[in-house]
């Protein structure tokens, strides 16, 4: 009985002495993580705020990628038939902002934006390509005599005959310029439409110009819109007096040149 009770004072002691230690070690312990709750829940916060900056940002993409598509009518990227994978926050802010999926949803949206921007850049490159190869300019400004489409034969007024471009009278040397971006294709005398010039622009277009009295390019060359290609001159049989015969081909048959003219 004396063992035991020394025994139990013993072990009463050691507890007396750990027992504080023990304590104070567990109320460390709970401060740390209080600590690093609060810094987690910091940073928490902070992803939060920047995943919802962030995708803002990728909205404000999306509706700057649409606007620029309806207006230059561009088609990119197939529109997948999902819901947006962007995260959406609730009243309170982001919910979940730490969350994987919607990290990945993120992440994935970004690289999509990325690639339509790519495909967008590439159209645009492709249309103003197309604009600039595209006749928009008068050749010369003049007095137009004859349009195209049917009408009497300037040789016998009893005769109809198709006329293929319009006829703009000018001064013998007047300029005459390249409507747009092109390769001059070829340069001939014509019995008809005399000294002769065919420039093909691409996409289909070409542009002849006749009755030149002087060619100031050569086959081959690549010419700019606007450039001075040639003068107004009298020559060929079909010329009635000093004037430009000029044709919009596409395809290979000639159209309307008004409908590639400014007003």
């Amino acid at each position: 009985m004396f063992l035991l009770a020394i025994g139990v004072l013993i072990s009463s002691f050691v507890c007396l002495v750990l027992f504080p230690f023990l304590l104070w070690q567990y109320w460390k312990k709970h401060k740390e993580l209080q600590t690093v709750q609060g810094k987690l829940a910091y940073q928490s916060q902070i992803y939060g705020e920047k995943l919802e900056e962030l995708t803002k940002e990728v909205l404000a993409l999306k509706e700057v990628e649409r606007r620029l598509k309806e207006a230059l009518n561009i088609k990119t990227l197939g529109e997948k038939k999902k819901k947006d994978g962007v995260a959406q926050g609730g009243e309170g802010g982001f919910e979940n902002v730490l969350e994987e999926e919607a990290l990945e949803n993120l992440i994935a949206e970004v690289k999509m934006r990325h690639k339509a921007f790519k495909e967008l850049e590439r159209s645009l490159a492709q249309k103003l390509d197309r604009l600039r190869h595209t006749p928009s300019l008068w050749p010369m400004r003049g007095e137009v005599t004859s349009n195209y489409g049917w009408r009497k034969s300037p040789f016998c007024e009893e005769r109809l005959e198709f006329h293929t471009g319009v006829d703009i009278s000018a001064k013998p040397g007047t300029p005459i310029r390249s409507p747009a971006e092109g390769k001059v294709d070829k340069i001939w005398y014509d019995r008809a439409l005399g000294l002769t010039i065919k420039i093909r622009h691409g996409y289909g277009i070409e542009t002849l110009y006749g009755h030149l009295s002087k060619v100031l390019v050569r086959e081959g060359e690549e010419v700019k819109r606007g450039q001075v290609i040639g003068l107004v001159g009298n020559t060929g049989s079909r010329s009635t007096g000093p004037h430009l015969h000029y044709e919009v081909r596409v395809q290979g048959r000639a159209v309307n040149p008004f409908h590639y003219l400014p007003d």
